[in-house]
């Protein structure tokens, strides 16, 4: 046997693997697995093209065939993952096919272009040496040595992986033997521990017994075990898997597995994590069907078992967990689009001036007499249009530093350490876990400053996901007091006080609170103490909640079960239960805090041991303080529905130990429980259907309970045939792609009939801290807020109102839209095009306010919305997005049926400052965001959410932001960027989501703009010279311009300026309107700064023409003089700009821009003393900078382009300033509000008059006249 390194000497196994890796994992044996189709010859297991078959090729091979203790016949995949992009063979290929690909890189396919033109004798500029390359090269190295560290860190993170440990059986030794997860293999047979990684997709075929298991006379085998999926689908609870029933009880011990033959007929690998379908074939033992519940997927965590024995069936790649995996998708921001828009529009201008070039020399040619002429007189073999071509090209070349060769490396630079900075803003760490906020895609970071639209889910993200028991109605009776902070929100919605008993109960609740229950009633005590009927009802309620779930209890380490209260109290029960010795772990967090309201009141729920429900009753002995003291109870369940997002209920068979009798126990939303309820019981349901509308009132999450008791017979009968479709692998198949005629699902909806209603339950989700501020400056910074809940529409509208995100009536019109108001698509419709022409009359009149709206709409109107067959406007028009101005009218769209419905409720929206839908599914919440992305030209979408069901909204917005919360972290891997809380929202876009997108902004027009400042510099020159393209600056300084002269004081700039403070962002987040305005980057702005760049190219180019004449021994010796004072005066003026760019002038922004002016000088005089460098410009600049007449030009060409600068900065501070001027002046001044207290003011309106004089009014103004520039949404 090999020699196995320690579990805790990882780098030495890692090191391990890399030298002695597994024969099937080399590069060889991968190359004859291409050439003969598999492993030692045999077929390959998949079909051909998998997972993208033809239906001809699955007929081929229409299973997948695994062979149990016997040779396989087909070859697999083997257990090797391979995340990582590269390696060494594949590394140059596919990193320079990404480097150089137009629709990605443009910018560096074009100077492969120039390097290649450069060349060419004939045309070239450089005597035929590619000088481009070697900027070309720093910029593509930078990038690959960025994608060498990333790739480096997934192939450390591949080999740690394939080299860890696991237990296969050697059926020679009849022992288990250590091996590498790499060295796994279809068919083998692993034994897993507790707390060990699953290291592929296994069978499960038996399960270690339990310690008590042992009984006189044998031993049963539970075949129950607990995995972790956390990082499978992002879930933290715990979930049971069971072992296969035809194995479970045979395979007791090592030996047990000796005489295991057989084999697995099976679906091919997919990535449906809850699917599986296979027939397990043992002879001896029979055929089994396998049911998802049977299979551990790798990645997931083995928990509370000893150990377990699993068939390995998919290996590698071929496993759920990486066939889930799939390339990110990629996101550019809206900047970078529009740069990209903009190069493109660069060329053309570059093109225009090739041709002016190229025309102008062939114009000065005809006109003089150039045979005399040597160094301008063509050969006479070409034709003037041939010299016209080569001119054309030869300008093209003396003109390519028009595209910044360092953009997209700076751009990166610039955004890595803005991502820097933003993981350690100290200001976004969660103090609950103490973790930052975590950038997952840079290159959205200035995206950040442009959302327009926030879709947010509710669960989780606005609340804490920590569930509390709060209220409840049993057969009738309300029991709970207080209230809560929703319920507070629901009172100043009808703009009346709190009544002080409520406000009471409230306190008392708090006092009495314990983990997952805050509770206070005087009522419940006095009830439940009575032998009467309401009190057996109040403990089979509780009964119920103890006994229908699927919680795993864990046991804690060194904790000691506390006993009950000795004495029990009216109603101020504090529980003695705040260390408790069991830990909860649900599938959902409602579950768990029924299960902790259920032991609170007298019902633990203590072991799940086979279908044995264990059960501690203090109930009564508390309560009812009875004689009769804690009992234990043992449970047996007969059958268990699990809850499903389909289904929304969940149902246990039980047998009483006591009478022997069965019943059903059932819990679920109103929706799926009303129809289910037995007759007869119109008074209770009336009075339990009234509470639960004040539970939502008050925000609580509410499920109704009921039970109903089957007859022995019935029960049995509906078994064998529910035992029967549920192994039928037709009716999982249907099952599974969510066919709605599936006898599997009929046949619970038979049993789950004639419910008798026990109450309702009300739960609460607390609002996390800093929401409503955070919503309300989101909303004040012209941020549309879609809060999208599978809530009722009473809780989700109050939810709204406590976020700050709805008004009362009083200030905001609520637009109510669901199914009793619109019922159909006519009445749809009709509602729809009525409320947006009430908006656009009262808009126009004078005589009426029109106050903001808000859309409140239900899941099912979405769905007649959705399914509505209207061809929408932009189908009609033949355009891709449509823009709302106005109501959309049948004339609008041709005639027909009138617009589309989902048109109508665009147009709604877009008139609306908030919209709340409840009631709405994952994939509708996908629907909406895509509605608003694909249809608004200028929305951009950020979508937040915390569980795996905000996947899907998070992942189709233009970013997503995921929270790390109670439900896993799926949600956050499938994010773009991860916070801890929905208040580090406001952090992120308004403070890093701005700075970012103003610095990337200037930064893209500051490239542009230093670049073809000194391109046209030679451009003019030409006019000089005939046309002739002669080099007006050395070529060495051309090629350093970018890298060495001009690119530190940008880079800095771009992740450490600010124009005004983070207190002041949050004061005034009116401020972020701009951003989302694009004022910082549009083709305006963009081509101000080209125009000032060929009117300074001008002054710079031709002055020193005449102003150097005659400096030297009485006469101009050559124009590079002039040349090298015009790249002087670029290369200081260019850097000088930065100090109208920033907003403040630090000591390392001068320093900087100091360095870079003195590496300019030191590079031109280590050319300029070199003859190699550059024969012409020999001597040159070491002359120049003995002669007064350079300094004085330079000097004064300066003062021209700098004091022109300096007057329109004045003018317009002066005559068009902006708000964020006003502020600065402020700041400076001290004379903000956060300046002149020890705390900063959160959610402050607008600066008025009164708050801070003429200075403020201005700002007030400035505001205002800024708003109407904004699209209506924004405002």
């Amino acid at each position: 046997m090999k020699r196995v390194p320690s579990a805790d000497d990882i780098d030495d196994r890692v090191v391990l693997m890399s030298k002695q890796q597994h024969n099937r994992s080399s590069i060889f044996q991968r190359l004859r697995k291409a050439t003969f189709g598999g492993h030692d010859g045999l077929p390959p297991s998949n079909p051909h093209g998998w997972p993208f078959s033809t239906p001809e090729d699955l007929q081929e091979r229409p299973k997948r065939v695994v062979k149990v203790g016997a040779p396989q016949i087909f070859s697999f995949e083997d257990n090797n993952i391979r995340t990582s992009k590269y390696n060494v063979h594949t590394f140059l290929p596919k990193f320079l096919l990404e480097e150089f690909n137009p629709s990605t890189k443009l910018a560096n396919c074009y100077f492969l272009v120039i390097a290649g033109l450069q060349c060419i004798p004939f045309v070239s500029n450089t005597g035929g040496v590619p000088t481009t390359l070697l900027p070309l090269i720093v910029v593509v190295l930078v990038d690959a040595i960025f994608q060498i560290f990333e790739d480096i860190k997934r192939h450390r993170a591949d080999a740690r992986a394939n080299a860890s440990r696991s237990f296969t059986f050697n059926y020679e030794q009849l022992a288990f033997d250590h091996c590498f997860w790499s060295q796994i293999e279809v068919g083998d047979i692993v034994k897993i521990h507790n707390r060990e990684t699953i290291p592929a997709d296994v069978i499960l075929l038996s399960v270690a017994p339990k310690e008590d298991a042992t009984k006189a006379g044998g031993v049963t085998n539970s075949g129950l075990c607990y995995v972790e999926t956390k990082s499978l689908d992002g879930e933290t609870n715990l979930k049971i898997r069971t072992a296969i029933p035809l194995t479970k009880n045979t395979i007791k011990n090592d030996a047990g597995l000796a005489d295991l033959r057989g084999e697995v007929e099976m679906e091919h690998p997919n990535k449906l994590i809850e699917s599986f379908n296979g027939v397990l074939s043992l002879p001896g033992l029979g055929r089994e069907v396998i049911q998802p519940g049977h299979i551990l997927l790798r990645g997931c965590v083995l928990r509370n078992t000893d150990y377990v024995y699993g068939l390995v069936v998919n290996t590698g790649h071929d496993t759920k967990i990486m066939m889930s995996s799939s390339a990110t998708k990629m996101k550019a921001s809206k900047l970078e689009n529009a740069a990209s828009s903009e190069i493109s529009k660069i060329i053309g201008v570059l093109m225009f001036l090739c041709f002016w070039g190229a025309t102008g020399q062939a114009i000065w040619n005809s006109v003089y007499d150039i045979d005399g002429i040597g160094y301008l007189r063509w050969p006479p073999e070409y034709s003037p249009v041939s010299f016209w071509f080569i001119d054309f090209f030869y300008f093209f070349l003396l003109h390519a530093t028009f595209i910044p060769v360092s953009l997209y490396v700076s751009m990166s630079m610039a955004r890595y350490l803005q991502s820097y900075l933003m993981n350690r803003d100290v200001d976004m760490v969660d103090p609950a876990t103490g973790q930052s906020a975590t950038v997952r895609t840079m290159t959205l970071n200035e995206e950040l400053g442009q959302i327009s639209h926030v879709f947010s889910d509710k669960t989780g993200t606005l609340t804490c996901n920590h569930m509390d028991f709060r209220k409840m109605s049993i057969n009738g009776v309300v029991y709970g007091q207080g209230i809560t902070e929703i319920g507070r929100a629901a009172w100043k919605l009808q703009n009346k006080p709190i009544p002080a008993s409520a406000l009471a109960g409230e306190a008392k609740a708090q006092a009495n609170a314990v983990p997952h229950v805050s509770f206070y009633c005087e009522r419940f005590g006095h009830d439940v103490a009575q032998d009467n009927d309401q009190s057996d009802k109040i403990g089979f309620f509780f009964r119920v909640l103890a006994i229908c779930h699927d919680v795993i209890p864990e046991k804690v380490e060194g904790a000691v079960q506390p006993t009950w209260p000795a004495a029990a109290t009216t109603g101020d029960h504090t529980g003695d239960l705040v260390s408790p010795a069991l830990k909860y772990s649900a599938s959902n967090p409602d579950d768990e805090a029924l299960v902790c309201a259920a032991k609170y009141f007298g019902f633990e729920f203590v072991d799940r041991k086979d279908n044995v429900v264990t059960l501690l009753d203090r109930f009564h002995f508390h309560w009812q303080r009875t004689t009769r003291g804690a009992s234990c109870e043992r449970i047996e369940v007969l059958l268990t529905i699990p809850f499903s997002s389909k289904r929304k209920r969940m149902s246990v068979v039980v047998r009483d130990p006591a009478t022997q009798t069965i019943s059903l126990l059932c819990k679920g939303a109103d929706t799926v429980m009303l129809p289910r309820l037995k007759g007869g019981q119109d008074a209770l349901l009336r009075d339990t259907l009234r509470q639960v509308e004040d539970f939502a009132v008050e925000g609580l999450r509410c499920l109704f309970i009921a039970a109903a008791t089957l007859r022995e017979k019935d029960f049995a009968r509906w078994k064998e045939e529910y035992d029967r479709v549920s192994t039928d692998l037709r009716e999982l198949e249907k099952k599974h792609k969510g066919d709605a005629k599936n006898k599997i699902e009929e046949l619970e909806d038979v049993l789950e009939q004639s419910l008798f209603l026990l109450g309702a339950t009300a739960i609460e989700d607390k609002l996390q801290a800093g929401v409503p501020d955070c919503i309300a400056q989101l909303v004040q910074a012209g941020t549309v807020v879609w809060v999208l809940t599978g809530d009722k529409e009473e809780t989700a509208i109050n939810i709204a109102v406590a976020c700050n995100l709805l008004q009362p009536t009083t200030y905001m019109d609520h637009v109510v839209v669901n199914g009793s108001v619109a019922p159909d698509k006519i009445a749809l419709r009709k509602l729809l095009e009525a409320e947006i022409q009430r908006h656009d009359r009262e808009l126009r009149a004078d005589d009426v306010v029109c106050k903001p709206r808000a859309l409140i709409i239900d899941g099912p109107s979405l769905l007649l919305i959705t399914h509505d067959q209207t061809p929408s406007a932009a189908t009609v028009a033949g355009a891709e997005t449509v823009t709302f101005t106005g109501p959309v009218h049948e004339e609008d769209v041709g005639g027909g049926g009138g617009p589309a419905l989902r048109d109508l409720l665009l147009d709604l929206a877009m008139r609306c400052k908030a919209v709340v839908g409840c009631r709405v599914s994952p994939d509708q919440k996908k629907e909406m965001v895509r509605l608003v992305k694909d249809n608004v030209p200028f929305a951009r979408t950020l979508a937040i959410g915390d569980g795996a069901n905000d996947v899907a909204m998070i992942q189709e917005a233009h970013v997503g932001v995921g929270i790390r919360g109670e439900e896993g972290t799926q949600a956050v891997n499938s994010a773009d960027y991860a916070i801890g809380q929905f208040r580090f929202l406001g952090e992120l876009l308004l403070k890093h989501g701005r700075y970012n997108y103003i610095r990337m902004a200037h930064l893209v027009c500051y490239m542009f703009y230093k670049n073809i400042f000194m391109s046209m510099g030679m451009f003019w020159f030409n006019f000089n010279c005939g046309f002739s393209g002669q080099k007006y600056y050395t070529e060495g300084a051309i090629q350093l311009f970018n890298l060495a002269y001009t690119s530190l004081p940008i880079i800095a700039y771009a992740f450490l300026d600010h124009d005004v403070r983070p207190q002041t962002v949050h004061q005034f987040p009116q401020l972020y309107q701009a951003t989302v305005n694009s004022e910082y980057f549009s083709p305006y702005v963009f081509w101000t700064w080209i125009g000032s760049a060929f009117l300074e190219s001008i002054v710079v180019s031709v002055l020193p023409l005449f102003t150097l004449q005659n400096f030297h021994r009485g006469r101009e010796d050559t124009f590079l003089f002039a040349g090298a004072t015009c790249l002087s005066v670029v290369v200081v003026v260019v850097n000088l700009k930065m100090f109208f760019i920033q907003s403040q002038w630090p000591r390392w922004s001068v320093a900087l821009v100091a360095l870079s002016v003195v590496v300019f000088y030191a590079s031109l005089l280590l050319i300029t003393s070199v003859v190699v460098f550059d024969f012409y410009f020999f001597g040159v600049f070491t002359t120049l900078l003995s002669s007064p007449s350079y300094w004085l030009t330079l000097l004064l060409l300066v003062a021209i382009v700098v004091g022109k600068d300096v007057y329109l900065a004045g003018l317009e501070r002066s005559f068009n300033f902006k708000p964020w001027h006003i502020l600065q002046e402020m700041e400076l001044a001290g004379r903000l509000p956060h300046q002149q207290a020890s705390h900063g003011v959160d959610g402050a309106a607008p600066p008025t008059a009164a708050a801070g004089g003429g200075a403020a009014a201005a700002t007030a103004n400035a505001w205002e006249n800024n708003r109407r520039t904004l699209p209506p949404a924004a405002r």
